[in-house]
């Protein structure tokens, strides 16, 4: 398996792509599934029994699958070391940066389909509320220095746009 190497200016434009990806999945899929509620009222009935259970799942979830995914994160950064290879670091964090925003879509996406399910204003409230929410996460350089234990020399590199700072495993 070939590896590509990233320089640092690649990698937080790496981090940006797959928040945006993940944003507009969000969006997107919100949008369409209100039009496709507001343009089919008339035709989708609304589900009385999934409602009812909708009105505790979908907040419970709002609440606990992003915290969950947040601690999930946070415990899997802590297992870095300082003495770790800087491209080990970064993959690592990569990695848990995508497994805390999929615990944010999972609750968005159950909010959307609860919403299209039974046409009920509040759940695509909901998924507003998370969608913003999500736009507090933005992987930002600062960010990527406070949560990831850095040395000296690891934080020089990532604060030189050409220095190569990562090694992502590539296939062909």
């Amino acid at each position: 398996m070939d590896h590509k190497i990233l320089t640092s200016k690649q990698y937080f434009k790496l981090l940006l792509l797959v928040y945006g990806v993940m944003l507009v999945a969000q969006v997107g899929t919100g949008t369409v599934f209100f039009f496709l509620r507001s343009t089919q009222a008339n035709a989708m009935p609304s589900e009385v029994t999934l409602g009812k259970l909708f009105v505790y799942l979908v907040p419970g979830a709002a609440v606990v699958l992003p915290l969950l995914g947040m601690q999930l994160s946070k415990k899997s950064i802590k297992e870095l070391g300082i003495a770790d290879l800087l491209s080990d670091k970064l993959r690592k964090y990569q990695s848990a940066l995508i497994f805390k925003y999929a615990f944010f879509e999972a609750a968005t996406f159950l909010s959307l389909v609860a919403y299209f399910l039974t046409g009920e204003m509040l759940h695509l409230g909901v998924a507003g509320t998370l969608v913003l929410f999500f736009l507090t996460q933005l992987p930002t350089r600062n960010r990527v220095f406070n949560e990831v234990p850095l040395s000296p020399l690891d934080e020089s590199q990532l604060n030189n746009p050409d220095a190569e700072v990562a090694h992502i495993p590539v296939k062909d």
